[in-house]
Formats: C-alpha cells, structure tokens, sequence
C-alpha cells in the first residue's frame, strides 16, 4: 500500500485527501469499514482508494489505523495542516480545538456593554475573572467603537481609556493573554509598552508607522479586511479576501513576522449596507481563508447583520450567533470573538462532542 496526500499545496482543514493505492483486497475492505465508520467519503477505483477527511476524521483515522509500517505517513499528513497561533507569552494549537478569545469593551458607546455601569474598574475585573473562570482563552480591552457609524476619538482619549484597565488586568491576572483592539499606532505602541500580547487593527496594520512597531515589538496580531476600502483584487469578496490576506502574509514576512503570529479575520460586520448580505459572505470565506494556513478569527457576536438579514431581535442574536459560529467552526474557523464566554464554551464543547462521533 501507498498513501499519498493529493493537492498538498491546498491546505485545508475541512477537505483533505489522501489516497491509498494499490491495495490488496484485505487492506481495502480494512479500510472501506474504518472509513465509513468514520463518516468519511471515498472514491474506489481497482486497488485505489481516495478518501476525503476533515482534520477531526484524519485523526481519529491516525488512532484506529491498523497498519503500524504507514502510519507515521499519516502523522505526517496530520502535522502539515496543523494550526498554530502564539506570542510571546503563549501559543495556542488550535488544529482541534477552538479557543474563546472575550471582547471587554471599556467605551461608553459599545452596542453591547456600553452603559456606565460596566466602565467601572471593580466591573472590568469582575468581567475578566469571570470570563477566565468561564473559559476565554483570551481577554481583549477595546477603548473606542469601530461599529457601523461610530464617532472617533483621538488616540489620547482612547489610550486613557485603556491605561487603567491594561494595567490592572496585567497586575490581577499575571497570566492572561491580553489582546488590544486599536486602529491607532500611537495606542498600539503605548499598550505594547504595558505589555498587551496581541494587537488587533480592524484596518489590516495599513500604514508604515504601524508595520514598523509590529516589525519592533514583534507581538501576535489580528489582521482584518473590513471593507471599507473597497475591494482592490476582484469584484467579489471570495476572491478578494484570500488575495488581500496572501498578500498581508507576505508583508508581515518581510517584517520578520512568523505565520505563527498571524490570525485573521474577514471583517463580518464592518462594510455593505444595511441587507446584511455582505456579512453573510464574508462570514461563508472562511473555508477558503483556512486555505493560507493561518487561524482564522470567527467575530460576529451579536452583531447587526443578524437582525437586518435574519430577522433576529436584539435579545436573539445569541441564537443567530452560536448557529453561524458552528458553521464556521466546520468550515476552519477557529478563533471565537465574543461577548458571550460560557456560552461559546459550551459551543465549542458540544462541537467537539460531535466530531468525534
């Protein structure tokens, strides 16, 4: 028997194919009751067999395999789809398993925990303790609204909002990840300099003053492709989105910075009026984005779209959320930004309980 991975240059977490040939009838009738127990599909021609694997199929495929001499070829196959996203103080392997990365919004204008209430310092760390108790891998601080119509503000006022938080969170919880939500270098150096372990830029690290911060403090980062620019590849987001994130790749490359430290996101929620029809094909990328080899960021907790193209009221978008979310998780995705941690960690749980039978 031969195995040999066909299309190794499309990486893929949902469809990966791997051919076994010239099989004798005993290896293949092995492999046809392995393989349909499995609820992979395959493709039988004479002593070949072609079978198409999601990342969870191929591993428990590795476990049951019964023929000892190949299946390091299959661990081999395995470790060249795996998915890494690490800074310096962490590294998450999330070939299998998603994490909860938790929004805290220290801005009065959040659609979601805006009210006044919730700005208060003995709020926000009760807010993060819980959310870590709850299962955030994760804890981002967003100092000022990117949502549909926002008001700026200057990057003085919104690294004010942030400082206080920064600081108390890093002083309280030593060991949590810390992400930045911030479009503005001059926020981005001040919370690198406190300590922040991800940078997240809604505007992709779109100027040279913040390529060459991300080039000097070398930190984790989430890109996006918001929209707003319009679309500079194709006339279709399936097109363009790949095309704009291989090239942020290659960018961030020459800057020295690792795949590794890479996670994008396609920017659900952001550009195209009102119907909500962009969001939902950003949202359907995602297969196509796991194709670069990079974690790809699911972020559209609650957001505006569902109500105008789903027809959810605000107190339901919870519902809407944790459906998409799952189909995005098949699909590749497997970073979840989002307002609601204990419910996302039940999602993420029972997601898995379904692979794996």
């Amino acid at each position: 028997m031969k195995i040999i991975e066909q299309n190794t240059d499309s990486f893929s977490l949902k469809h990966i194919a791997v051919k076994f040939a010239d099989c004798n009838s005993q290896e293949l009738a092995s492999l046809n009751d392995i393989l349909f127990r499995l609820g992979s599909k395959t493709l039988l021609d004479g002593r070949d067999m072609l079978a198409f694997f999601t990342i969870y199929q191929l591993s428990d495929f590795i476990q049951v395999w019964p023929f000892p001499q190949e299946k390091a070829i299959l661990e081999t196959i395995f470790k060249r789809h795996k998915i890494i996203w690490s800074g310096k103080n962490f590294s998450f392997d999330l070939t299998l398993d998603p994490i909860v990365y938790s929004i805290v919004n220290v801005t009065p204008d959040s659609f979601y925990d805006g009210a006044e209430e919730n700005l208060t310092m003995d709020y926000i760390l009760r807010r993060v303790e819980q959310d870590l108790q709850n299962g955030a891998h994760v804890v981002e601080l967003g100092g000022k609204s990117s949502r549909p119509g926002y008001v700026d503000i200057s990057p003085e006022e919104e690294w004010q909002r942030l400082a206080q938080p920064l600081r108390n969170i890093r002083q309280a919880f030593p060991e949590a990840v810390i992400a930045i939500d911030t479009d503005e270098a001059y926020v981005m150096q001040r919370v690198l300099d406190e300590g922040a372990d991800i940078i997240n830029d809604i505007d992709g690290f779109d100027t040279p003053e913040k390529l060459l911060l991300m080039q000097e403090y070398q930190p984790a980062l989430v890109a996006m492709n918001n929209g707003r620019a319009g679309l500079h590849y194709a006339d279709n987001v399936y097109q363009e989105l790949p095309a704009y994130f291989a090239d942020k790749q290659k960018e961030f490359k020459e800057l020295g910075i690792a795949s590794t430290q890479i996670c994008i996101d396609p920017g659900v929620g952001f550009s195209g009026g009102a119907t909500g029809v962009d969001s939902l094909q950003r949202l359907k990328t995602t297969e196509l984005l796991t194709k670069l080899g990079l974690p790809v960021m699911i972020a559209i907790s609650r957001k505006s779209f569902m109500s105008n193209l789903l027809n959810m009221d605000v107190d339901e978008r919870l519902i809407s959320t944790l459906i998409l979310e799952s189909q995005m998780m098949m699909d590749g995705g497997r970073v979840l930004r989002v307002h609601d941690v204990k419910a996302t960690r039940r999602l993420i749980e029972n997601f898995k309980i379904y692979q794996k039978y």
